[in-house]
């Protein structure tokens, strides 16, 4: 069993200055953002609107700055910076040195 502190250790969170990559979504739509960009937490996001048909609860999201202008997959943009939720993100490996 691991040892919180290791956990912590092994398992970056989220949080402003974490390098990030975004994924796609489970189902593809047209504010997807165009490959897996990357970028920088800078912020706290906006929150996210929900459709009165989705499971009630809270999302998190943070505004991500991207290392280059991203377009949207519907032909949007450029974006130098997107609010994104956190399922959407995964944490970049540090950079050791």
């Amino acid at each position: 069993m691991k040892k919180r502190s290791d956990a912590a250790a092994s398992d970056p969170g989220f949080g402003i200055g974490v390098q990030v990559h975004v994924i796609e979504p489970a189902v593809a739509g047209g504010d997807d953002w165009v490959g897996e960009p990357t970028g920088v937490i800078v912020a706290p996001g906006a929150a996210s609107l929900r459709s009165v048909n989705l499971p009630a609860g809270s999302t998190t999201n943070w505004m991500v700055a991207f290392d280059e202008p991203q377009f949207r997959r519907d032909g949007r943009g450029p974006f130098e910076r997107a609010s994104i939720e956190q399922a959407l993100l995964v944490a970049a490996d540090p950079i050791e040195g």
